[in-house]
């Protein structure tokens, strides 16, 4: 399995800081999940633990090596990654999008490979969209076209998937269906990090939860160690009420209330 981890990295745009000396050690083979308010630096980790984005201090570490000494293909093998908005690829049906996923692996203008095809496939028939191969996407739905980014990046055939706001803009059936998907990824040996707003769906489908605010990671841990009244409160200013369900462990936010004298209350 493929390590991944930062030491001190600060990151920022035209001179102003947005990460300050993050460490962390994304964990290997489970799903993590990201959480924080807007602009809390969230969206700037994940590009720069996809080589996106240059620190300013600090390094990326992919299986021991600073990620920005690596060769981009090779980093491309070993990190797929999904932003919050996938351009419009007009013209192009979903197997040939997916397809996209085997760049990495070409060689000049050698063209898709017997192995190339195989993943192409497996990507497909993983993301349910094999009877959908041949529509283009503007013909699909939002949940549709979302499960072919990810299709894409699983044909890149990648041990860690990183991802940006997944379900965002989707309705509660098709957030499901894209978490039940990486959830079924994940089993299969992939390790899965992405940002998530909803904090019942961050709970219920994560094995380990990082909490960001003012580009600090300000609290790490299982969803049962970070989904407290307490921690809640010093990540949102809310005042939150969780409940377990009778035989599951991981806590359910029931409802929340500003916290007197918060910043937006």
């Amino acid at each position: 399995m493929v390590s991944l981890n930062t030491t001190d990295l600060s990151v920022g745009y035209d001179k102003k800081i947005i990460l300050n000396d993050v460490t962390i050690e994304i964990p290997q083979n489970k799903i993590t999940s990201l959480i924080g308010p807007n602009g809390s630096g969230k969206s700037t980790l994940l590009k720069s633990l996809a080589r996106i984005l240059n620190p300013v201090k600090g390094e990326v570490m992919l299986d021991g090596e600073n990620i920005h000494q690596m060769d981009s293909k090779m980093v491309a093998q070993k990190i797929a990654s999904l932003s919050q908005t996938s351009a419009q690829i007009n013209g192009l049906n979903v197997e040939e999008i997916v397809a996209y996923g085997r760049f990495p692996y070409q060689k000049g203008f050698s063209g898709l490979r017997e192995r190339d095809h195989a993943l192409i496939n497996w990507a497909l028939e993983a993301t349910d969209l094999t009877g959908l191969r041949d529509r283009t996407l503007a013909t699909l739905s939002g949940g549709q076209q979302q499960r072919v980014w990810i299709a894409m990046a699983l044909a890149q055939d990648t041990d860690i998937l990183i991802l940006d706001e997944p379900i965002t803009f989707l309705d509660p059936a098709h957030q499901l269906e894209i978490l039940h998907l990486l959830t079924r990824i994940n089993q299969q040996g992939k390790t899965i990090l992405m940002t998530i707003h909803d904090l019942n769906h961050a709970s219920r489908f994560s094995d380990y939860i990082l909490g960001m605010k003012k580009g600090a990671l300000i609290m790490q841990g299982s969803p049962e160690e970070v989904f407290t009244e307490k921690n809640m409160g010093e990540l949102f200013d809310i005042r939150a009420h969780f409940y377990k369900t009778s035989g599951d462990s991981k806590p359910v936010l029931l409802h929340y209330d500003l916290l007197k004298g918060s910043p937006l209350g």
